[in-house]
């Protein structure tokens, strides 16, 4: 957060530091705009985190529990190792995050039925509403 105290600042004032046609200085016309996007999705990530709670959601568990749900939605099933390309993130990593989602009670574990070294995730009830939930807020 800035501070304005005693700074005298007034946005008709403001003049470009960059050249013309740069893509900074094409950021820097389109900066208010941009501000309220950053604004909204502050919003977002709020939001997430009241409803889920902070300690579960970093970017890779959103990016899981996203994906989680619209295979739910689909009916299909995944895997820990597509879990672990969703997040973006090292393989131990994701497994302490799935371990971490499951501990809360967003997902649940079962072994693959044709392959034992394959295991899927998927959301439970709680997870579905949780995160439905999340998604139902951001949609208005």
């Amino acid at each position: 957060m800035a501070d304005s105290v005693d700074q005298n600042w007034r946005p008709e004032n403001t003049r470009s530091n960059y050249p013309v046609f740069s893509k900074v200085a094409r950021i820097e016309r389109n900066a208010i705009p941009l501000s309220h996007s950053a604004i909204r999705e502050e919003n977002r990530a709020k939001i997430r985190d009241d409803v889920i709670g902070v300690e579960m959601v970093g970017a890779p568990a959103w990016n899981m529990l996203l994906e989680l749900f619209k295979q739910f939605a689909g009916g299909a099933k995944v895997s820990t190792k597509s879990l672990q390309v969703i997040s973006r993130c090292p393989e131990t990593t994701a497994l302490r995050i799935i371990d971490r989602l499951e501990a809360g009670g967003f997902v649940a574990r079962s072994q693959s039925e044709s392959d034992r070294r394959v295991t899927f995730v998927n959301l439970t009830k709680t997870g579905v509403v949780k995160v439905g939930s999340v998604l139902e807020q951001l949609a208005v």
